[in-house]
């Protein structure tokens, strides 16, 4: 499960570590790996779901109640999932990346909260009572061990895990799970989408210490995912701590957090870097869900606002891995010399991601975007066929959908293709005409956009929009600002036109981003201010479709009634991660999570001391040569079609 995460057409990376500066000499020494014992055994049974079962349980809760001895008879659970890591992963080092701007905030809730960064940072402090294995979706224990599903669907119980541990040290209990839904739900957090979601629960109770329950007010498929998904926080500190005081006190802090990694205010240098701290004491370090992951000491965030300084810091070292979103630079720019020589590797890596939305979106709340027809037209004007062909050798595919690439396309949406002379037949039935300068205006006032960015490397297809605009008679004013200053500024609905990107979801939720109760309040994801009865009415019903193939044909009609109201020019997308990265590392053969993306390089991927001094030798010495890789990493397709064979068995 995914949330919702506004990407702002990220410059940078998202789980990133700062560039090798006076703190550190020499980037390809690691004294602090810790060397294998011996042999690793990959058999998944060697290694316990859970160790040291209710080791550290309160002697006083007996086990009816969650307490020592408790059986699970009557529970579910999780007990043959297979690895997430490679248990061949060593630990330690450190990993150095760069992000395009410093957050706005850190906060994990509340205004400006909901960013890619923002996210990927809380799955590194915090952890749920369930996780979702990436491979077969499957629930699997996290803080909870054991949970329960009312007959009716309606009830849900589970059992904390007795062992599980803050990263102050408090334990964590079924207090905790309560005291975070109050917070989530408390207005003055002023996160509306918070309130649709976990507002479908009744307050949870805690039956006990170890045992919680939450009664649902409606059925709804999601209320289990969502629910057993929920971040926990930690309820001693709640105790002082409201929404409102939230927003105040804890911009650049955090709360305690049960995840492998800490963020102390003293690791957060404003405006420069911000680095996560693996915690020692993190209570299920060897429980299998986390055997190979979690490796690195430490996972260093450095701003670098320009991709091409960026890149040039990546080439000298400075940096650990850098994410390509230019297809020029991956056919033109990657053959250097230590591209040659294997110290710098190329992956182009396919996967199941799921795609999300990028592209211009309209503040439908303005005039002239109030107007389907202005939309329809602007989006005829935007030659991305051109673009994706000349600009970006045809590495991408038009986005025609919400959902694209995915069994909830909508076959039959709309293909926008560049087409100005219906442009000028649609803007012409919405009143513009051109006057004697050429320009369309209407009423006598000339037809003038402004649309904001912040990543200045779009402005190569930016540039050709603004002059096809021209040519028709439309002046496009292109703004550059920080991305910080674009999300505040998206969030707040102070703009026009934006360009800018949206992380996609494993199970879609329209609701969260398109009900019409979204469109109006500020922070939340319904930035274009969408409202469409069908749509919620879709919505509802989606939410008690239990059969898969009702769900898909929902939202494939959610899909076309997007689509065909024009509130984004949807722009393309490609269904694999281009990466480079020294040829210091050890990872899994699938490089990343079936699901996942990029970002599982922090949490999957491991020092090799021997590959980091070849590689450091390599930078001085042209003689070294290092294996070169396969370019194409297709290992979840090559998977998916191995299920597919064995299923039509």
């Amino acid at each position: 499960m995914r949330r919702p995460v506004l990407l702002l057409a990220l410059a940078g990376t998202v789980i990133a570590t700062a560039c090798g500066g006076p703190d550190r000499a020499d980037p390809f020494t690691y004294d602090d790996i810790r060397p294998l014992d011996g042999p690793v055994s990959l058999n998944k049974e060697d290694y316990p779901v859970f160790p040291r079962p209710d080791e550290g349980a309160d002697p006083s809760v007996p086990a009816e109640l969650g307490g020592a001895g408790f059986t699970g008879e009557g529970w579910e659970t999780n007990l043959d999932f297979d690895f997430i890591g490679d248990p061949r992963a060593l630990k330690g080092g450190l990993l150095r990346d760069a992000i395009s701007t410093f957050p706005g905030t850190l906060r994990i809730e509340g205004p400006e909260s909901n960013t890619a960064f923002n996210y990927a940072m809380q799955s590194l402090v915090y952890e749920s009572l369930l996780s979702l294995h990436p491979t077969t979706l499957e629930y699997i224990p996290a803080l909870a061990t054991h949970w329960q599903i009312s007959d009716d669907g309606m009830t849900f119980r589970f059992r904390i895990d007795p062992n599980a541990r803050f990263s102050d040290g408090t334990p964590v209990t079924a207090e905790d799970v309560v005291a975070t839904w109050d917070f989530l739900m408390d207005p003055g957090l002023q996160a509306p989408a918070n309130e649709l979601t976990f507002g479908k629960f009744e307050r949870p109770v805690a039956e006990s210490r170890y045992i919680v329950r939450v009664q649902a007010k409606d059925l709804n498929w999601r209320n289990f995912l969502y629910f057993s998904g929920m971040a926990i926080l930690p309820a001693h500190i709640l105790a002082e701590v409201d929404g409102a005081r939230y927003l105040q006190e804890y911009n650049f802090k955090l709360l305690p957090g049960s995840g492998p990694y800490t963020l102390e205010e003293s690791d957060i240098n404003r405006g420069n870097s911000i680095t996560l701290r693996k915690r020692n004491d993190y209570w299920a370090a060897d429980y299998r869900r986390n055997v190979g992951l979690y490796n690195f000491s430490e996972l260093r965030y450095s701003v670098v606002r320009d991709r091409n300084l960026e890149f040039e810091m990546f080439k000298r070292g400075d940096l650990d891995y850098y994410l390509v979103n230019r297809a020029q630079m991956w056919a033109e720019e990657l053959d250097f010399d230590r591209v040659q020589q294997g110290l710098i590797q190329k992956r182009m890596i396919y996967n199941h991601s799921p795609n999300g939305i990028q592209g211009i979106a309209f503040n439908t709340r303005r005039a002239p975007f109030d107007d389907i027809r202005v939309r329809k037209a602007l989006f005829h004007l935007f030659n991305r066929e051109l673009m994706v062909e000349t600009l970006m050798y045809g590495a991408y595919e038009l986005q025609h959908s919400y959902y694209a690439g995915s069994v909830y396309e909508n076959p039959d949406n709309p293909r926008v293709l560049y087409n100005p002379e219906e442009a000028l037949r649609l803007l012409t039935e919405a009143g513009y005409e051109r006057n004697a300068q050429g320009r369309l205006v209407r009423n006598g006032q000339p037809l003038d956009l402004e649309l904001i960015y912040s990543d200045q490397t779009a402005e190569r297809y930016l540039t050709v929009y603004q002059e096809d605009l021209r040519r028709v008679g439309i002046n496009l004013n292109l703004r550059l600002v920080t991305p910080e200053t674009l999300f505040r500024l998206v969030m707040e609905r102070q703009f026009g036109m934006v360009t800018l990107a949206w992380g996609g979801l494993l199970f879609p939720n329209p609701e969260t981003s398109f009900h019409s109760s979204l469109a109006d309040p500020n922070n939340t994801n319904n930035i274009t201010g969408f409202k469409s009865a069908r749509l919620d009415e879709l919505a509802a019903a989606y939410d008690v479709m239990f059969d898969v193939e009702d769900r898909v044909a929902a939202i494939r009609e959610i899909d076309g009634i997007l689509a065909s109201e024009f509130h984004y020019i949807l722009e393309w997308y490609a269904p694999y991660q281009r990466i480079v990265y020294w040829n210091k590392f050890g990872h899994p053969e699938s490089y990343i999570s079936r699901v996942g993306d990029y970002s599982d390089i922090a949490s999957m991927w491991w020092i090799d001391p021997g590959k980091a001094d070849q590689a450091r030798r390599g930078m001085g010495d042209p003689s070294v040569r290092m294996e070169v890789g396969e370019t194409e990493v297709r290992y979840w397709l090559d998977y998916a079609r191995a299920e597919e064979q064995t299923a039509a068995r």
